[in-house]
């Protein structure tokens, strides 16, 4: 289970697109702070939006660095640990770049307060909180909810970082195995279990190592199988992500160059 040639070109050529699209990004956010009034949508947006954006930056090279998308030779554990940790915060960083866009928007329009007073309260704050929608520009609103993105944010963004927040932390598997290698993995697992054996207590180090020389490395992650889980490949996966922030950042940004607002609730 790998990247095709094709794949691999096509993954590469964005990947080498990251830095130039970042930079624009910071230029934007640059750009909308002008247009900011209220200090605390201020510091979300440049001390949360524009932080965040440059930790999803690092943690992308992090794991182009540490898993090349044309490797295949199996990863040490270290690096595999490494790969997971970047994973995690590139995960959790998406999920708080759509929170930060959110409070930007409530401070900026006075929204934060008593829902009775038509207000929303720090439960409701967020991009995708349907509570905080009501208010947003049409158009900005008509995109959010799409089909194509109510899949990504329900479906994928949502599912994995609540998974690694509360459940089952996402990993890289340490390798992809055919049909034999599999075969042999499981005889080697019933061995390194069978308690009754002293042989295998004691060969127990040999058994893991014999596992870990089986099969090649797998650019696939996952969460829990059994937990609306589905594996999703590694480097097109988080290119995807990064493309995505960068659709919504440039929309949301699009948003205050209007007039187009909803009417407030009351």
């Amino acid at each position: 289970m790998s990247y095709d040639k094709e794949n691999v070109k096509k993954i590469k050529e964005k990947y080498n697109e990251i830095d130039h699209i970042s930079k624009q990004l910071m230029q934007r956010l640059l750009s909308l702070r002008l247009k900011l009034t209220n200090e605390k949508a201020f510091e979300y947006l440049m001390q949360g939006v524009g932080r965040r954006l440059n930790i999803l930056t690092k943690c992308l090279h992090n794991i182009f660095r540490i898993f090349p998308v044309e490797k295949t030779d199996l990863l040490p554990l270290e690096d595999l640990t490494d790969l997971d940790i970047n994973l995690h915060a590139f995960i959790v960083n998406i999920s708080g770049i759509l929170e930060n866009i959110g409070w930007v928007f409530v401070y900026e329009n006075d929204l934060l307060g008593n829902p009775k007073e038509g207000k929303i309260n720090k439960h409701g704050v967020g991009l995708f909180n349907k509570k905080t929608q009501i208010y947003l520009n049409s158009k900005l609103n008509k995109y959010l909810n799409s089909g194509r993105m109510q899949a990504w944010y329900t479906e994928y963004s949502k599912n994995y970082r609540d998974a690694l927040a509360h459940r089952i932390p996402l990993y890289v598997p340490p390798s992809a195995l055919n049909k034999e290698e599999q075969e042999q993995f499981m005889i080697l697992e019933r061995q390194l279990w069978d308690f009754s054996s002293s042989e295998a207590i004691l060969q127990h180090d040999e058994i893991l190592k014999k596992q870990s020389r089986l099969g090649r490395a797998c650019p696939l992650f996952v969460h829990s199988l059994d937990e609306g889980s589905k594996p999703l490949f590694l480097h097109a996966q988080v290119i995807a992500d990064f493309i995505t922030i960068e659709e919504i950042i440039n929309k949301f940004c699009d948003y205050f160059k209007t007039n187009d607002r909803t009417e407030t609730k009351s």
